[in-house]
């Protein structure tokens, strides 16, 4: 009696629900794919074989701004999610960036003098539209060809962050949900991050390439599902009613 039970109540469930249920939200990581950083101190100069790269403010010390560029290839994240839930059927729910230190405490000097030293402060990070740079081309003479200002380059803010710079050798920062970055990851698109100081900073904060330690682009996604219909539920409890001690279910990882 009790297989008979069980059977009705699966026969009941498949007619009820879709083929696949709500899965749980997964994240899949994409390692940088091409990183930089220019310098107003030595302008004409490009940093693409570094293993390091810096946001940085000038100093007495050192009279220079240090700028950020990280782009991303997300054709893997977009077809990761599509694996797991289909296509179209996802939805970003999160976008964090990890980024890795060998120099994390203020104060300290890093060993290439192309580099300003360590501080905590303020910076800010945002998409750019512009994903034609070139790591081993781009100087800081050259890094207005890829800002607003220039053709129709555009630039969104991901958010306003603070480096504590207290020793940390990583750091995830979470990013706003622009609708620009957003899509790039829809789309498979490549994504760049632009990297400078917020106005009034202190900060020298300096993290690893894909060099050495590199980012990575941490993206979450969960299923789009429509909910059942309130009939739907009111035909499962009232075939099910009776059938004590039996459940059914099903969780798509």
């Amino acid at each position: 009696m009790k297989t008979y039970h069980l059977k009705v109540a699966l026969l009941l469930l498949t007619a009820i629900f879709p083929a696949s249920l709500p899965a749980t939200p997964a994240t899949i990581s994409q390692v940088v794919q091409a990183d930089t950083f220019v310098s107003s101190g030595q302008p004409t100069s490009n940093f693409g074989t570094q293993g390091a790269m810096e946001i940085a403010v000038p100093t007495a010390a050192q009279n220079r701004t240090q700028e950020s560029l990280i782009r991303f290839n997300t054709s893997a994240i977009q077809s990761g999610f599509n694996s797991d839930y289909g296509v179209g059927n996802w939805t970003i729910t999160a976008i964090t960036l990890t980024l890795y230190s060998n120099f994390a405490t203020a104060s300290q000097q890093p060993g290439n003098s192309s580099f300003n030293q360590i501080a905590a402060g303020g910076f800010e990070l945002e998409w750019l539209s512009n994903n034609s740079w070139s790591e081993t081309g781009i100087t800081w003479n050259t890094l207005a060809s890829v800002l607003p200002g220039t053709g129709n380059n555009q630039m969104d803010s991901l958010g306003d962050f603070y480096w504590p710079a207290t020793g940390s050798s990583s750091a995830i920062w979470n990013l706003s949900l622009d609708p620009n970055l957003v899509g790039n990851i829809n789309s498979g698109l490549p994504a760049t991050i632009f990297g400078q100081p917020t106005a009034g900073s202190t900060v020298g904060y300096l993290f690893n390439t894909l060099n050495n330690s590199p980012a990575y682009l941490n993206v979450t996604a969960d299923v789009t599902a429509d909910v059942p219909e309130p009939a739907a539920f009111t035909l499962m409890f009232a075939g099910l009613a009776g059938l004590a001690g039996v459940r059914g279910g099903r969780k798509i990882a």
